[in-house]
Order: structure tokens, then sequence, then C-alpha cells
């Protein structure tokens, strides 16, 4: 009995310390750099008189060596168009919409709300890809909602991808109206977590 009870407390150890591991999670560098605001913390000007040219050249350089470089903050907001890299899935948020649904599928909030995405596996090894457990969407009073079976919705992203390949589907979620919604991707075993902001769908 004092074996059974230290392999299953080694075996209970191991998944605990899977669960504890850190994704790999970054955003793929785009041509179109208009969701990147790039904020400057520039110094206070000094105050006092206007002070003569060659002397603000003489002070500029006698304190240069003691400057430390300006800060600079840079805040991304990856959106709709965006590439995000997680564990070597590169995902691609392509278009989100909504839908009233159809005659045979009414949402039972305001509406659904669709992404299309493009997940391509960079990996050397194949990939299965989860809806249920790894997709999410969380609007602007903080309710989040998971997928929902959507016979409208194009394409399938759950299964295996395989090495060097890419697939591309919708996935529907059922939403109340909101200004703007996350669409969040993780892996429940490991944390970290890929983030798109999304405004103004229609």
């Amino acid at each position: 009995m004092k074996k059974m009870s230290v392999v299953l407390g080694t075996i209970t150890l191991s998944a605990a310390l899977v669960a504890c591991g850190n994704s790999e999670v970054e955003v793929m560098e785009s041509e179109d750099n208009g969701n990147v605001n790039i904020e400057e913390n520039n110094h206070p000007a000094n105050s006092g008189n206007e002070m003569e040219e060659n002397d603000a050249e003489n002070t500029s350089d006698e304190n240069s060596e003691n400057n430390e470089p300006e800060e600079v903050e840079i805040e991304e907001t990856v959106t709709i168009g965006d590439t995000i890299s997680f564990d070597g899935l590169e995902i691609t948020l392509n278009d989100a919409y909504l839908s009233e649904g159809n005659e045979f599928e009414e949402p039972r909030n305001d509406s659904f709300l669709l992404l299309d995405m493009t997940i391509a596996n960079t990996n050397e090894e194949s990939a299965d890809i989860s809806t249920f457990m790894q997709m999410s969407v969380q609007d602007d009073e903080g309710f989040t909602h998971d997928p929902e079976i959507y016979l409208d919705a194009q394409g399938s992203l759950d299964g295996e991808i395989g090495p060097g390949r890419d697939n591309r589907g919708e996935v529907a979620f059922d939403v109340n109206e909101s200004n703007t919604y996350d669409f969040i991707f993780q892996n429940p075993f490991t944390s970290g977590q890929a983030i798109w902001t999304i405004e103004e769908v229609e």
C-alpha cells in the first residue's frame, strides 16, 4: 500500500507541475502599425529665463552623460486582422460580425458573435484544437461566454492541425450587447492568454 501511495503522489505532483507551465505568447509584427500607440514620457522643460544658445549647448554637454534615456511606453491594441503566436500556433482573427440567428436557431442573449479566424501550426508536431476548452469571449461588463454550436458558422477549427498546416473556420458565441468584446485563447493546462479586443462590431 505504501508503494501505491508513493506512485499516486508522484503522478499527482507531475500533473501539478505540467499545469503550472507558462505558454509562450507573442504578438506578430504586421505591416500596418496603426494599432500600436507609442507614448513618450518627456522630461518637463526647465523653468526660468531663456538661456543663450552657447550656454544651453554647454549645459547639455555637461549633463549628457548623467541623463538616463527617456522612458517609452508602448500600448498595443490587438484587434481584427492581427496575429498572435501562442505556443507555436499563429492565430489570426480575420473578421468578426453579429448575427440574429436563423429560423432554426436564435440566441438566448442578444445575438451571436461570429469570429472568423485562421490557425497555422508552425510546430514540428501536430496540434489539437478544442474551441470549447481554449476559446471564450468577455463583454464590457465582464461576463464570459463560451462557444456555441451554430449551423450558419462556416468551417470548423476543432481537431488536429498537422505541422506546417493551417485551418480556417468560424466560431460562434451567444453574447449580450456590448461596446467591446475580448476574444481569449488559452491552454487550460498552462498559464498565459492571447487576447484580441473587438470594437464596433456589426
